[in-house]
């Protein structure tokens, strides 16, 4: 027992500083569905301004040196009214290191198929939180939203300070006269950036959070020094998060995208498993993904 705890606590401050690193973004895009040469001449400096102005700004007011987040924005074009005027849709994701494992695992991954926005090449980009801009603030709202959730894997509640910082640029998209997608809140259990950022921030999800921490920290962090005890807290993270949902008895946001971005993980991890049962009980918290957890336990067999 003295030595778990030791381990725990050296652990513990190993990772105190990624609790608030930086950003490391790659920008990808898709200019194909574009249908005039001025749309896509227009974007020719959009990928460059997008990395420095993630890449290059201060997110946080702690020094962490050289620890970074990677992360990725992949954004698809599906549309341009006028020359400068943008409807796009982005994949966002992030990532952060399992310890001692040389191998990272996946913490953010979203689909959001609402965002319009005018770009005009060579414009400045400049950081105004407070002020809405339908480009910069849904920047700026999953970059705190990533910092949130990265957080949150080493600390339970270690992310609402960047949580709280999405849920502000919420409101003033809300409040703002000027008309973008993506910024009302949506019907209940379909994706919208008001819903996750207001299930993540509400008490009755705090369990969430609570197994988000004991799923990356207590349970993968742990995993390639031991098997037995980190396996046992990975299911106790996935269980608490199945009672969650029975206990708000409604379709969750924040759950949902768990499990999208986890299931084949979790199928992978418990291959160490010699519990007979495992799959099965994991199936009936995600049922959602039950075919990949049944492929993976005829693999045992």
């Amino acid at each position: 027992m003295k030595t778990i705890v030791i381990f725990a606590a050296v652990l513990f401050i190993y990772f105190i500083p990624l609790t608030a690193q930086e950003i490391d973004c790659d920008v990808t895009v898709n200019l194909d569905p574009l249908t005039t040469s001025e749309a896509k001449d227009n974007l020719s400096d959009f990928i460059q301004q997008i990395k420095t102005y993630i890449n290059s700004h201060r997110w946080t007011q702690e020094e962490f040196g050289d620890r970074k987040i990677k992360c990725a924005m992949n954004i698809s074009f599906q549309g341009s009214e006028g020359d400068n005027h943008y409807i796009a849709q982005a994949f966002i994701g992030s990532q952060r290191p399992i310890y001692q494992a040389d191998k990272s695992t996946a913490v953010v991954r979203i689909m959001d198929d609402k965002w319009d926005f005018d770009y005009i090449r060579n414009q400045t980009l400049s950081h105004m939180e407070t002020r809405f801009d339908p480009l910069l603030s849904f920047i700026d709202f999953y970059i705190y939203l990533i910092l949130g959730y990265d957080a949150d894997t080493y600390q339970t509640g270690g992310g609402t300070a960047y949580f709280q910082k999405s849920y502000e640029i919420v409101n003033i998209a809300r409040g703002s006269a000027t008309q973008a997608k993506g910024w009302d809140p949506s019907v209940q259990g379909l994706y919208s950036r008001s819903q996750i950022i207001d299930e993540l921030l509400n008490p009755k999800f705090q369990d969430f959070r609570k197994a988000v921490h004991i799923y990356y920290f207590r349970g993968l962090d742990s995993l390639y020094t031991e098997t037995k005890l980190p396996l046992k807290r990975i299911y106790l993270a996935l269980d608490k998060l199945g009672k969650l949902k029975e206990k708000i008895n409604q379709p969750s946001v924040i759950i949902r995208t768990f499990f999208d971005t986890k299931y084949l993980e979790i199928a992978e991890t418990f291959q160490r498993s010699t519990d007979q049962t495992i799959y099965t009980r994991i199936a009936k918290i995600d049922p959602e993904h039950q075919k990949s957890y049944d492929e993976y336990d005829l693999k045992r067999r």
